[in-house]
C-alpha cells in the first residue's frame, strides 16, 4: 500500500530540501499580535551594529586623492604620528588605514587602502600586481576564516569593496595602463571610474570625455559599478547617467550664502564642490553612502568573493556540486532550465521551420504535378475534338453515300416498273 500510494502521489509533495522551509500555510488573526513592531526592533538592532566599508584609491600621482578623501568623508583623514617614510617609485605599496566614523548613533568602520607608487615608475609592468595581490589575499583571508571549525558569531571583513580608480583628465580617452588595470580589476572587485581634477575642463568637455570613456569601457569590455550591476543594486537608475563621475576635492571651506561649502578659488572665480553644475561629487557620494553601501557589500560577498571561492575550490578537484546544501544550487538549476527552455524554443523553431519548408516543398510538388494534368487534360480534350471533327465528317461522308445509294435504288425500282406496265 505504502509503495502505490508513492507512485500515486509521485511530484505532489516534493521534499523541499535541508535548507529550505516548507510552504506555510496562511493563517487569519483574530485579534492583534502587536506583529507592527517587529521592524522597528530590527532597525534598532541593526542601527546599533557597526557597519564596514573597504576603499582602495588607485591612480596616478599628483591626481589629489588624499584631499578627495578627506573631502568625501566630510573630515581630515589623519597620518600617523609618525612621519611617512617615503615610498620608492619602483614598487607599488599597499598601505591600509582605519577609521572610525559615528554620526547620529550609526558607526562606521572605515578602511582606505592606499596605493602610493602606482603608474609612478619607469616601468609600470608589474605595478598592478600587488594590488591584485592584496584583493585575493583579503578573500583567502576570509575564506580561511568560514571554514575555521571553531564557532565564530562575525567573520572580520577586509576584503575591498570597491576601488576608486582616478583618471587623469587628458580628454584622450583611456591610457594602455588605465585600461589594463581597470579590466583586470573589474573582474576582481567593484570599480567606480572617476575623472579627477574637473575643475579643469570645461562642461562641454566633461561630456565628450565621458562619452569617450564609456566608448573604452565598452570596448576594453571593461565593468563599472554600478552600470553592470543591475541585478546587485536598488534605486541607482538615476545615478548611471553620471558615471564616469567627475569630481573635485578640495579641503578649503568658504562662507557662500549664509554657510561654508568646500570650493577652490581661483582669480578668474570659485569652484564648488558640491555644486553639481561644477562637478559630480554630490552624486558619487549619494552611490556610496546613501543608495548603494549594502550594495557594495553584497555584490563583492555574492558575485567576486563567490567567483573567488569557487576557482580555489576547483582548483583543488572539486567538481561542481549539485547538492541541495550546496550555495550555488538555486543558480545551477535556474541556469538547467533556462538553457533547457531555450533548447526546446530552438528545436520548437527547427520543427516548426521545417515543417513549412516541407508544407512549401508539398504545394509546389502539387501545383507543379496539377499543371502537369491540366496540360495533359487540354492535350486530351484537344485529340478528342479531333477525333469528334474526323467522326462528324465520316457520318457525314456515309449519310451522303446512304443518300446516293437509296437514289440509285429508287431510280432502278422506278424503271423496272415502266418497264412491266
Amino acid at each position: 500500500m505504502p509503495l502505490e500510494f508513492a507512485h500515486q502521489h509521485n511530484g505532489q509533495f516534493p521534499d523541499p530540501g535541508p535548507w529550505k522551509h516548507p510552504v506555510a500555510r496562511p493563517l487569519d488573526l483574530t485579534a492583534p499580535l502587536g506583529l507592527e513592531s517587529l521592524p522597528g526592533q530590527r532597525f534598532a538592532k541593526v542601527k546599533r551594529a557597526v557597519f564596514g566599508l573597504n576603499l582602495m584609491v588607485v591612480g596616478e600621482s599628483g591626481l589629489g586623492k588624499t584631499t578627495f578623501m578627506n573631502t568625501l568623508f566630510n573630515t581630515d583623514l589623519k597620518e600617523d604620528i609618525l612621519p611617512r617614510k617615503l615610498h620608492s617609485t619602483e614598487t607599488v605599496n599597499i598601505e591600509p588605514s582605519y577609521y572610525e566614523l559615528v554620526e547620529d548613533g550609526v558607526t562606521l568602520n572605515l578602511c582606505v587602502v592606499d596605493t602610493p607608487g602606482f603608474a609612478d615608475g619607469m616601468n609600470r609592468e608589474h605595478n598592478l600586481t600587488p594590488i591584485i595581490e592584496y584583493i585575493d589575499q583579503q578573500y583567502q583571508e576570509y575564506m580561511t576564516a568560514e571554514r575555521h571549525p571553531g564557532f565564530r558569531k562575525v567573520i572580520p571583513d577586509t576584503r575591498v569593496h570597491a576601488v576608486l580608480y582616478f583618471i587623469a583628465p587628458t580628454g584622450h580617452g583611456l591610457k594602455e595602463l588605465d585600461a589594463n588595470a581597470l579590466k583586470t580589476l573589474s573582474q576582481k572587485v567593484n570599480v567606480i571610474p572617476l575623472i579627477a581634477k574637473a575643475d579643469s575642463l570645461t562642461a562641454e568637455e566633461k561630456l565628450s570625455f565621458k562619452r569617450t570613456l564609456l566608448r573604452d569601457f565598452e570596448e576594453h569590455q571593461i565593468k563599472t559599478f554600478p552600470t553592470d550591476y543591475p541585478d546587485q543594486i536598488d534605486g541607482a537608475d538615476e545615478l548611471l547617467q553620471h558615471v564616469p563621475f567627475c569630481v573635485i576635492g578640495s579641503d578649503s571651506l568658504a562662507l557662500v550664502g549664509n554657510r561654508q561649502v568646500r570650493c577652490r578659488t581661483y582669480r578668474w572665480g570659485r569652484v564648488e564642490v558640491e555644486n553639481t553644475e561644477h562637478s559630480d561629487f554630490v552624486y558619487l557620494r549619494e552611490l556610496l553612502m546613501s543608495t548603494c553601501l549594502h550594495d557594495l557589500v553584497d555584490s563583492t560577498h555574492g558575485v567576486h568573493y563567490h567567483k573567488h571561492r569557487a576557482d580555489a575550490l576547483r582548483s583543488v578537484g572539486r567538481p561542481v556540486s549539485i547538492l541541495e546544501c550546496d550555495d550555488s544550487y538555486e543558480s545551477q538549476i535556474e541556469g538547467t532550465k533556462q538553457s533547457h527552455k531555450l533548447e526546446m524554443e530552438r528545436r520548437e523553431e527547427d520543427i516548426r521551420q521545417q515543417f513549412i519548408q516541407k508544407v512549401q516543398e508539398k504545394e509546389v510538388a502539387l501545383r507543379e504535378r496539377e499543371e502537369q494534368l491540366n496540360a495533359k487534360k487540354a492535350a486530351m480534350v484537344a485529340e478528342l475534338e479531333q477525333y469528334r471533327v474526323m467522326i462528324e465528317a465520316e457520318q457525314k461522308e456515309v449519310e451522303e453515300l446512304m443518300s446516293v445509294s437509296r437514289a440509285s435504288t429508287l431510280s432502278k425500282n422506278g424503271s423496272k416498273l415502266f418497264k412491266a406496265k
